[in-house]
């Protein structure tokens, strides 16, 4: 256990030392949230409520999605892949330590600092505007809400981690990385509640795994504890489990096949 909280430690230590482009990405999140902030502002204006939201419960929403992203979405996967095309990946097989959890272990502290950076953005957000925003009484909210979240970090680190494993085989490891961020950015709820859309493409989207990233956990803390979550739930944790399985047969075939030259 010390070794990967060394590793832990390590990478922590590493966006202390890369500062400029870490910044940078926080920057680019915060400009976001001022956008979604002010956006929804403006439509909201001269009205009360808004598919079914009030104004507090939409800022409040938005709030939740600035910081399910950074912890969700977050990731060091995209190091897996540049590893494996490389042929680095030769000496991490070579060395006395899991790669699953070293990879764990980085994801860990990547998705802790930027959940830190993230508190800090949502502060500036509050102290500078003053949004209302809504805090859930339902106590139950709660722990399903983490339950969700963490659903969502396990959805979102095998399907990254899945998409690095695609380097065993191809190169061309970007475009697929690219499809995948392009349609978490549509349908995943990181821009508007997906219960706004359309009952029958609603109903559809929650068959899929993206809604479970960021709008599912933060929908519970909005609404409360609902029966009706309980079948969302599960077809969450059957695609934790699908996706787990899959990301297990992705790497023991590109291991098998996988020749490359270390340094």
């Amino acid at each position: 256990m010390e070794k990967y909280l060394k590793v832990f430690q390590i990478t922590f230590a590493q966006y202390f030392v890369y500062r400029l482009s870490f910044v940078l990405w926080r920057i680019r999140n915060f400009f976001n949230l001022i956008f979604l902030y002010f956006l929804w502002t403006s439509v909201f204006h001269g009205k009360t409520v808004i598919f079914n939201y009030t104004i507090d419960k939409l800022i409040t929403y938005i709030i939740l999605i600035n910081i399910m992203t950074a912890i969700v979405l977050g990731t060091r996967t995209t190091d897996v892949a540049e590893d494996i095309m490389s042929g680095n990946i030769a000496n991490d097989l070579l060395k006395p330590l899991s790669f699953f959890k070293v990879a764990i272990s980085r994801e860990s502290a990547d998705k802790i600092i930027n959940f830190l950076f993230s508190l800090v953005e949502v502060l500036i957000l509050l102290i500078v505007f003053h949004p209302r925003v809504f805090l859930q009484t339902n106590i139950v909210a709660y722990p399903l809400f983490i339950l969700t979240t963490i659903i969502g970090i396990a959805i979102s680190f095998f399907i990254s981690l899945s998409l690095s494993f695609i380097a065993f085989w191809s190169n061309e490891i970007w475009a697929p990385r690219f499809i995948y961020m392009t349609l978490v950015s549509l349908i995943a709820g990181t821009f508007f509640p997906l219960d706004v859309l359309p009952k029958p493409i609603y109903n559809l989207l929650l068959l899929t795994p993206f809604p479970y990233l960021v709008y599912f956990p933060s929908k519970i803390f909005i609404s409360g504890f609902s029966l009706s979550f309980i079948w969302p739930i599960l077809i969450s944790l059957i695609w934790c489990v699908l996706l787990y399985r899959i990301l297990l047969i992705v790497w023991e075939n590109g291991i098998k096949n996988y020749a490359a030259y270390g340094k």
